[in-house]
């Protein structure tokens, strides 16, 4: 691929250099910026970089505050730092504007995206592998979720940062992703969260055999995110995978 990949530090707003790659296409304006699950890093996510980058689009993508190289220990207060620290890189650093700016996020970091979309101006949103929140977590999954951070405080915390309440304030164009065999964040979040989205250009992808870490090894998945990031009108072509939302039960929207 013809792109520019500039290794930089992000500075967060309580002063830690966060560890990013911008990775530049000269042949678009449209910037993705993708936030990373449990365990992300940017230097072992091969499928995933190069999957968005098939897409015809730029790529802001970065290690979290403890992970890889960089200080600091994970908190919930702290990854909201870092999210905003990179989506105000973009819009001061690279003077990209809001309608060119697709927030993605990945499992724990559809938290972050959704919180971002509320903070900050963006063009769209997509959801993949989401969560809702705490509440809707079986006690066998999420300790494994929380694995890498023992000081969260779980109860009061994770509690208070609820991806169904984040996505009734959005009327952005959203795209929620999940595989159908996903044992970590079930589809059925991804339906519940569809059932509460206040945006009028949402779609559900529900991808056949897909698990928790494996949708960007698939080739539905690429097709999704190249119509989405790039026009969405032609979303429905997808028929086979793309629910239809009269096709879904009703879900509780507590």
């Amino acid at each position: 691929m013809s792109y520019q990949v500039d290794q930089i530090r992000i500075n967060t707003s309580d002063n830690i250099a966060l560890e990013a790659w911008f990775i530049d296409n000269p042949n678009t304006d449209k910037t993705v910026l993708y936030f990373g699950g449990n365990g992300f890093v940017i230097e072992t996510s091969y499928h995933i970089i190069t999957t968005i980058l098939r897409q015809n689009v730029d790529l802001l993508v970065f290690n979290y505050r403890g992970y890889g190289n960089n200080n600091g220990a994970p908190s919930i207060e702290g990854l909201k730092s870092d999210a905003l620290a990179a989506y105000d890189f973009l819009a001061d650093k690279k003077e990209t504007a809001p309608e060119n700016i697709l927030l993605h996020g990945h499992s724990m970091g559809t938290f972050l995206a959704s919180f971002t979309a509320n903070q900050r101006k963006s063009s769209a949103l997509i959801l993949e592998s989401p969560v809702t929140d705490l509440e809707d977590w079986s006690e066998t999954v999420l300790p494994w979720f929380l694995t890498p951070f023992l000081k969260f405080e779980a109860d009061s915390a994770l509690l208070k940062n609820s991806n169904l309440q984040q996505i009734k304030k959005l009327d952005i164009p959203l795209l929620l992703i999940t595989g159908k065999d996903d044992n970590i964040t079930p589809p059925q979040m991804a339906e519940k969260l569809y059932h509460n989205s206040a945006s009028q250009k949402k779609h559900l992808l529900i991808i056949e055999n897909g698990s928790h870490n494996d949708l960007p090894e698939m080739e539905v998945y690429g097709r999704a995110l190249n119509r989405f990031y790039n026009s969405r009108e032609k979303m429905n072509t997808l028929k086979d995978p793309l629910i239809d939302p009269s096709s879904l039960p009703a879900i509780s929207r507590k």
